[in-house]
């Protein structure tokens, strides 16, 4: 492994580290947070965080390849939503389940998955793979 790739590894990682602990605290901590950053930071964090766990897995590919695979996954995973079955509710009502999965469609997690996945291009472009 190159150093280059070596870096941006240990990066991705941290960076989805930060997203999920700053998406499971926004959930955790709604209460006491402005009404918008309640209702859209778990979900646009979620996809921030997809986007590193694809790049992990693809060094080589381009910000565009990553970006639309973030979204379509992210869009797959809402939309499976629609669909309740008993063996996905159990895994749904699990804690893991409902933080992977989610329990309930809503459009605008849609726009949050979006956003998350544009912000995830622009810090993986200017802090990473730009840095020399």
């Amino acid at each position: 492994m190159k150093a280059k790739n070596s870096s941006q590894i240990i990066n991705y990682l941290i960076l989805i580290v930060i997203a999920s602990c700053l998406g499971i605290l926004s959930r955790m901590y709604g209460s006491i947070l402005p009404d918008v950053v309640a209702s859209y930071a778990g979900d646009t964090m979620w996809a921030f965080a997809l986007y590193f766990v694809i790049a992990l897995f693809s060094l080589k590919r381009t910000f565009g390849f990553r970006f639309l695979l973030t979204l379509i996954l992210s869009f797959i995973d809402e939309f499976s939503q629609l669909y309740h079955a008993p063996w996905v509710d159990g895994i749904r009502n699990t804690t893991v389940g409902a933080l992977l999965l989610g329990n309930t469609f809503v459009w605008s997690d849609l726009l949050c998955y979006l956003a998350g996945a544009v912000m995830a291009v622009v810090v993986d472009y200017t802090f990473i793979k730009t840095r020399r």
